[in-house]
């Protein structure tokens, strides 16, 4: 088997991890988080809360309500490591 062949399946499963969750998660009462990994071009975690929360707003829009930037932290990509973020909110 070629060296092609063997790595194929591990770089297909990585670049699977570089996206954030698949949706808001409820972590309390009308508290929300979206939180992940950018993708391989996010080098800041600013960039990556944007589109966060720009999902958080998506998500309460659909519940017919407004979203609320409650707490957020990022980091910037580095050796190694994907810019990465999470953002909490809730909808009001």
């Amino acid at each position: 088997m070629t060296p092609a062949k063997l790595f194929l399946p591990l770089i297909l499963a990585l670049s699977g991890c570089a996206t954030g969750t698949d949706g808001a998660v409820q972590i309390g009462p009308n508290l929300y988080m979206i939180g992940g990994l950018g993708n391989f071009t996010d080098f800041s975690s600013s960039a990556v809360k944007a589109r966060m929360f720009k999902q958080a707003s998506e998500y309460c829009a659909g519940l017919g309500k407004t979203m609320e930037p409650v707490n957020s932290r990022g980091q910037d990509s580095g050796y190694g490591t994907y810019a990465s973020a999470e953002v909490q909110f809730r909808c009001v």
